[in-house]
């Protein structure tokens, strides 16, 4: 033993380090340093044991083990079950994974067994929110403000709140507190960076949104090249290589600009999504198109996609808003034509839900039977372009022969662009789907929340990126209604218009 320390302050310098190391993401170490700790201090077991379940399950949230996470996560609060920031720690993990109803519970007996934890305050008003529960959530997490006006979470939570309930102006004041009270937090000047957007203040925005790329705020994990990445600078004779990140959505929206580094680049290469190769090798002939997770040409230096509007210094004003910038196979779209020709009626095209996996998912997608009652059954060819059809839409697109399904033909963006192009309209939640028909120029109406995603900015029925489409917003948060009922009426006017010859806009 070491000279003059008792084993307990050994044993308490062990756990701490195995904190730390944890910490450090290095957990076969910091298991290995609490294992010491509780050798030297048996009597220490529960607690420790504990602690390193709890510091393990941390790690393993971040780096998106969600399921090893809860599990040591479990573990913590059955060694000790009175330590509120265990449960409300499991809470968050279960919320991740869909448990709603027991993450709640989670987050109840936390602020139970300490009245006075702002996690546990604003973790509950997290677990409400993604309940719907938004006056609970709200008295939450203000409860936590309370509690600890200093810290950031809170401030960002309510905030995320108060921006789903269209309460934007609130939103962006407490995003700019969120950042005073620590402005090296990455979530909070993230979260702030989408409010100037969703406000169009894009010089402003775009800077800020650079904070995503930040471990932990959109991925866990962070790409590295031993390439330096390009900052702006002149691109003569040099060879830059472009890559992709989050959806497929992000990349139909901002491979836009690609065609302005390509100028004045000796080369460029674009890695992107598989699904979206060979569309955009076509798109962009002279540039180098890979998939995510081939090896790249060299190059000289690197960018993620979206970080070039920063780079480029891109405003509302300076925008590229050419379309079409994307382009389908031409003996893919003729064959698309042929086989839609055998029908009459304005040639209608369907997608009513987004990528199940991202985070607002639930707020930007309808369920199909909720959308059928406003399809008129007279005037319109109707064709499903969505890709990923649950049980309970596969039983209610049974119920209606007039909508043709189209998915087992579109084998990637290629396909699906070709369908697009030989439709008159394309009417689709946020989606993928959306970002191609508009960057193909047809004419598209987007159901839209009320105010969920920064690039559809605030209180507008057109978009800066794609001229051809028309915003359907909802009035309220979460309501739905005013939105469908103008789809309806708007499918009327467009059949009696398209029987008039009249294009639909």
């Amino acid at each position: 033993m070491e000279q003059g320390r008792s084993g307990l302050e050994i044993g308490r310098a062990q756990a701490d380090l195995g904190a730390a190391l944890m910490k450090d993401e290095k957990l076969d170490q910091g298991i290995a340093a609490y294992a010491t700790a509780v050798a030297l201090n048996p009597g220490r077991a529960a607690e420790w044991l504990a602690e390193a379940n709890y510091e393990m399950g941390r790690v393993l949230r971040n780096r998106g083990d969600n399921a090893a996470a809860a599990a040591a996560l479990l573990e913590a609060t059955a060694l000790r079950p009175d330590w509120s920031n265990a449960h409300s720690s499991l809470g968050m993990v279960l919320k991740d994974m869909g448990q709603l109803d027991d993450a709640l519970r989670c987050q109840h007996r936390a602020v139970d067994l300490d009245p006075a934890n702002p996690a546990a305050w604003t973790n509950l008003g997290t677990a409400l929110h993604a309940r719907d529960e938004f006056e609970t959530a709200e008295a939450a997490h203000r409860k936590a403000i309370a509690l600890a006006p200093g810290k950031v979470e809170p401030y960002s939570n309510l905030a995320r709140l108060l921006h789903d309930l269209g309460r934007i102006d609130e939103a962006r004041a407490l995003h700019d507190r969120a950042v005073a009270c620590d402005p090296e937090n990455a979530t909070a000047r993230f979260n702030r960076a989408t409010a100037l957007l969703l406000d169009g203040d894009y010089a402003a925005g775009f800077a800020e949104y650079e904070w995503r790329r930040r471990r932990g705020v959109l991925t866990a994990a962070v790409r590295r090249f031993d390439e330096p990445e390009w900052t702006g600078e002149p691109l003569t004779g040099r060879t830059l290589l472009l890559h992709a990140e989050q959806g497929l959505g992000d990349t139909l929206q901002f491979v836009r600009f690609v065609t302005t580094v390509a100028a004045s680049a000796a080369a460029v290469v674009l890695q992107v999504q598989s699904p979206l190769v060979a569309l955009l090798g076509q798109a962009f002939p002279g540039v180098s198109v890979i998939a995510a997770g081939e090896p790249s040409p060299r190059f000289d230096c690197h960018l993620p996609l979206m970080s070039l509007p920063a780079r480029l210094g891109t405003t509302l004003d300076t925008l590229p808003a050419d379309v079409p910038y994307l382009f389908p196979s031409g003996p893919k779209r003729a064959a698309w034509r042929d086989r839609m020709a055998g029908r009459d009626g304005l040639k209608v095209g369907l997608v009513w839900a987004g990528n199940p996996k991202h985070r607002f998912d639930r707020r930007r997608s309808l369920p199909l039977a909720a959308l059928l009652p406003h399809l008129p059954a007279r005037g319109l060819a109707l064709y499903s372009l969505q890709k990923e059809v649950g049980p309970q839409d596969a039983a209610a697109l049974a119920l209606r022969s007039d909508i043709v399904d189209l998915s087992a033909d579109l084998a990637d963006f290629s396909d699906t662009a070709a369908a697009v192009a030989a439709l008159d309209l394309v009417i689709s939640v946020d989606s993928a789907v959306a970002h191609l028909a508009g960057a193909l120029a047809r004419p598209t109406w987007l159901l839209t929340p009320h105010a969920l995603d920064w690039r559809w900015l605030r209180e507008r029925s057109d978009s800066p990126w794609y001229p051809t489409m028309r915003l359907i917003r909802q009035r309220r948060a979460g309501d739905w209604a005013n939105v469908l009922a103008q789809l309806g009426q708007g499918l009327r006017d467009a059949a009696a218009g398209q029987s008039r010859g009249v294009a639909v806009a």
